[in-house]
């Protein structure tokens, strides 16, 4: 029973680093992406302070790895969180809850968003670290996902719709127990800029995809 219960507990914390951090976090739907920057678009946001005599090509390339649109979508997301999060690792099984906080800031002038999580949880403490953003050339969000229970690093990558300001969450991850790839994918409502509301999906023994996580996210310090 307690190796039972230690492979649930690293399960869970599995699924509690996918839906917490992302973010990492986003999916396919029909606003899955914005697609690559065209030409003219780069034209038209060119930064002011462009040095005159770049070749067409180099200015493309530093218009490329500039922060824009689909960065500050992300601004919702800064900030001190607390959360609490319910997990199941079966579609019948009673939800397993954990607490933490969720630290979230901009790094590397503006092109990416570190977040730190940190949880005390029935099987002990439990830290993350992930780093999110939005890949210009390929036109979608993508994030890296290192977690304290984890030596493999976790990769995703997705939309978000401002319209309805939801971001869709598409990752795999190696199932440490069976050493099969798995997929989940996660619904994050960014809707109240001080509660966010995150929904995971994973798929069971029978093939059959259910609810995982439930997970509310509220702002330390309200915005105004």
């Amino acid at each position: 029973m307690r190796i039972n219960r230690n492979i649930a507990a690293v399960l869970a914390l599995i699924a509690l680093a996918f839906a917490a951090g992302r973010a990492g976090w986003l999916g396919a739907g029909p606003e899955a992406s914005a697609g690559p920057m065209q030409e003219q678009e780069m034209a038209d946001e060119m930064p002011p302070d462009m040095p005159p005599d770049l070749s067409p090509e180099m200015m493309k390339a530093m218009k490329m790895g500039a922060p824009g649109e689909h960065h500050e979508y992300l601004n919702t997301l800064v900030g001190a969180w607390d959360g609490t999060f319910r997990i199941r690792m079966e579609p019948d099984a009673e939800p397993m809850i954990s607490k933490g906080t969720i630290t979230r800031e901009w790094v590397l002038d503006g092109r990416f968003i570190r977040e730190v999580v940190e949880s005390n949880t029935d099987w002990g403490p439990f830290r993350a670290i992930s780093y999110l953003g939005y890949n210009n050339v390929d036109g979608q969000y993508e994030s890296v996902w290192m977690e304290s229970v984890s030596t493999g690093i976790y990769y995703s990558t997705g939309s978000y719709n401002p319209d309805t300001q939801i971001m869709r969450t598409r990752a795999t991850y190696r199932n440490p127990v069976t050493g099969k790839v798995e997929y989940s994918r996660y619904i994050s409502d960014l809707s109240d800029p001080d509660r966010h509301v995150f929904e995971g999906y994973m798929t069971g023994q029978d093939g059959k995809e259910y609810k995982s996580f439930h997970g509310v996210m509220e702002r330390r310090t309200k915005k105004k």
